[in-house]
């Protein structure tokens, strides 16, 4: 590649960030009318050049950087340019850096002892740079903002409205072209039956709405342009102009955005926003009245935050500059707990929502967050919502999709689909969600705050909890106090989940922990029924180095209730930690047990895991000791125990429930919990020794019957007693 030119001054701007072309509200696209897309890449520095006039560049470590008393500027010199302002994120893994006056030769070191250093040219040519410093790997690449920016309403084909005006949100419509090769093709012409009918219901309003936002997942599968395509001609189909999110539908599953700043992921979702309403955006904002409006992206793909640091420098900014308005802000996946297991792991991960609801936060102007995602009933939605830090945040019913099982009628016996009726009056808001069947529900003016206390894993790391050297509430006579909770979504009569201390059985004066599940009732058809898991407690206890620990408790199972042969079970899962850095899993359980509990945020995978079998005779109390280090050098994972320098155990108590068939129930009391050190027996219940979990009370989706989608099911299990009789035979 030629040698690159020098670059201009600061307030140079490239054909990039041209003016998008208006909307037209009455336009209605046809399938060959999303032409083919292209973010493009760098050809010359030039390209790099933000609406700022600055070149901001990503650097990412392997493992987080070793930082003086200067933090990461004393670890960066800039030549030939000059630093505006460095940010760091995921734990000073990633850093982003904003240089003005900089050219070809403008030079980046990074590193006090083993140096890493490259010129802006080099960069520019390559795409993407790697080496080490001070022994730790790097690579770094430019960030580009062509895809975020504030716009006005005149870019979107949109009047000012004044002080007064209504709008239309839309959460996961989810349909498009239902000649799918990918055994969608029933759930989409589903999905488009509601979707129609929600665009119906917007364009019989008593008023004309502003415009119509919808909260990401446009379209079902993975943003294949034939079904943005469909879904735009559902759509255009609105009487007011029409706003996209990008949701987490829009992208193949394992999209890739490295090396360089890849963006290709998204160029069908950017065709299709761009023959809709003339935009090209990801990130954006705009005024309307007296409030301010930001459209976030979640694309809830993996590394999709690690490689564009730079959304969160840009929200902090915009949302400075607009202080002084009331503003909402649309995300397609909640930032609040939901209550349900795959919203654990279908969500966000907590150094995202943390460091998003941090900014929000930050001066007060924030004062709704409106989301999508699950597909929420409406009475789910009212449980659901919650004030954090002055935001109300209101997750809303899909658009398209039926809704997911949440264990009870709705509040009446329609169809939850519809739409959310936004209305501005000056400063102040109101919401209104209205389905299909034209149910009109108002939310509230105020919503109960979120207890972060209660519920510390939501906005917090396991190993982030906090330690002591010993077990605190042991026996749970303090009812749950030092035990950390999961929010959990509860039926309003006959819960299926129960977390709470009772008498311990048989043991006047005592107390114990009791965890019971079982299938969540109210199984309507086209409800999403996926396993629960997030009925669990947990706790961090500190460990001594140089010695080996091993964790005393008791455990009975409840034989009034409990389905001996259901897919459900109970659980002790340790997980081990040196600092923020997991080191291993063990879960011993009794009954059936998922084999991937807590999903990727469990890290099962990642981390060396053991399954061991506790004995399930029903209505006996079983005094069990756990030789933690007898178990690990057990399994002989390669490094020693006292290799792996754990400091901490996060110990979880859990049940689960395949929440599918049958109710298939489980109870379990857990008590007496002790920490101790060099025990030279093996892990023990009952007097029993411990061995590993049978393959047959092993279960994960596949196992018994192929994981398949049925219009909108899942279906994993032969979900009933003869079924399972019957393939037992076979």
């Amino acid at each position: 590649m030629k040698r690159r030119q020098f670059l201009r001054g600061i307030g140079m701007t490239s054909a990039a960030v041209a003016a998008t072309s208006p909307l037209s509200a009455t336009a209605a696209p046809s399938l060959n009318e999303i032409e083919d897309y292209s973010y493009g890449g760098i050809q010359s520095l030039e390209d790099a050049v933000s609406r700022e006039g600055l070149i901001s560049l990503r650097v990412e470590f392997n493992e987080r950087p070793v930082l003086d008393r200067k933090g990461m500027h004393g670890m960066v010199r800039i030549s030939r340019g000059e630093m505006v302002r460095i940010s760091t994120f995921f734990q000073g893994t990633i850093v982003a850096l904003w240089l003005k006056g900089a050219s070809e030769e403008t030079r980046v070191t990074l590193g006090r002892g083993e140096r890493f250093r490259f010129t802006l040219g080099e960069l520019a040519d390559a795409g993407e740079l790697s080496g080490t410093m001070d022994g730790t790997g790097v690579r770094t690449n430019f960030l580009l903002d062509r895809e975020i920016g504030e716009i006005s309403l005149a870019d979107a084909g949109i009047t000012d409205p004044g002080n007064e005006f209504s709008f239309v949100a839309m959460a996961d419509p989810q349909g498009g072209d239902p000649d799918d090769a990918n055994g969608l093709k029933t759930r989409m012409k589903i999905h488009n039956a509601f979707v129609q009918e929600s665009v119906d219901l917007a364009n019989r309003l008593e008023f004309d709405p502003l415009f119509a936002v919808v909260i990401g997942d446009v379209c079902d599968d993975w943003g294949y342009k034939k079904d943005l395509a469909r879904m735009n001609d559902f759509l255009s189909k609105l009487r007011c102009p029409v706003l996209y999110g990008i949701g987490n539908h829009e992208t193949l599953l394992r999209s890739e955005f490295t090396p360089g700043y890849n963006m290709e992921a998204f160029n069908h979702f950017l065709a299709a926003q761009k023959a809709m309403n003339g935009l090209e955006k990801l990130l954006y904002s705009f005024n309307a009245g007296m409030w301010h409006f930001v459209v976030w992206p979640d694309p809830l793909r993996n590394r999709f935050w690690e490689t564009h640091p730079h959304y969160f420098d840009w929200l902090e900014r915009d949302l400075e500059k607009h202080r002084e308005r009331p503003t909402m802000v649309f995300q397609h996946v909640p930032s609040h707990p939901i209550g349900i297991s795959p919203m654990i792991g279908y969500a966000e991960s907590v150094e995202v929502k943390r460091t998003f609801l941090e900014i929000l936060a930050r001066h007060g102007n924030v004062k709704y967050l409106l989301s999508g995602h699950v597909h929420i009933p409406v009475r789910a939605s009212f449980k659901t919502a919650v004030s954090y830090r002055g935001i109300s945040m209101i997750n809303l019913p899909a658009a398209g999709y039926r809704p997911r099982a949440f264990g009870e009628e709705d509040y009446y016996g329609g169809p939850s689909q519809g739409i959310a009726l936004v209305h501005l009056k000056g400063d102040r808001a109101s919401v209104q969600v209205k389905t299909v069947t034209e149910e009109l529900f108002d939310y509230p003016g105020s919503f109960p705050e979120l207890d972060e206390a209660s519920y510390p894993l939501w906005l917090r790391h396991a190993w982030e909890l906090p330690v002591a050297e010993s077990f605190r509430n042991s026996d749970f006579s303090d009812g749950l106090k030092q035990w950390a909770r999961r929010y959990l979504y509860q039926e309003d009569v006959d819960p299926s989940n129960l977390c709470e201390v009772r008498p311990a059985p048989g043991e006047p004066g005592k107390s114990s922990l009791y965890l019971y599940c079982r299938r969540r009732g109210y199984q309507a058809p086209g409800q999403d029924r996926l396993p629960q898991d997030i009925n669990r407690i947990c706790q961090a206890v500190g460990i001594r180095k140089g010695r080996d620990p091993y964790i005393r408790f008791r455990y009975r199972i409840d034989g009034t209730i409990t389905d001996a042969d259901g897919f459900s079970g109970g659980y002790i899962w340790i997980e081990g930690y040196s600092g923020s850095s997991k080191v291993f899993n063990m879960m011993f359980s009794a009954g059936k047990i998922w084999v991937n509990i807590a999903r990727q945020y469990g890290q099962i995978r990642e981390f060396p895991y053991i399954q061991r079998g506790l004995p399930g005779q029903p209505d006996t109390w079983y005094d069990t000791i756990l030789n933690i280090a007898g178990e690990y050098h057990q399994a002989g994972w390669g490094k020693s125990y006292s290799e792996l320098e754990a400091d901490r155990l996060v110990v979880n108590l859990g049940v689960w429930n395949i929440n599918d068939g049958e109710e298939q129930p489980f109870g379990i009391c857990f008590t007496g919990f002790e920490l101790g050190y060099d025990l030279n027996e093996p892990s023990r219940a009952g007097g029993v020794a411990i061995g590993p979990k049978p393959g047959e009370d092993e279960w994960w989706r596949n196992k018994l019957w192929p994981s398949v989608n049925i219009a909108g099911e899942h279906r994993y299990i032969i979900a009933t007693r003869k079924g399972r009789a019957d393939e037992s035979e076979r």
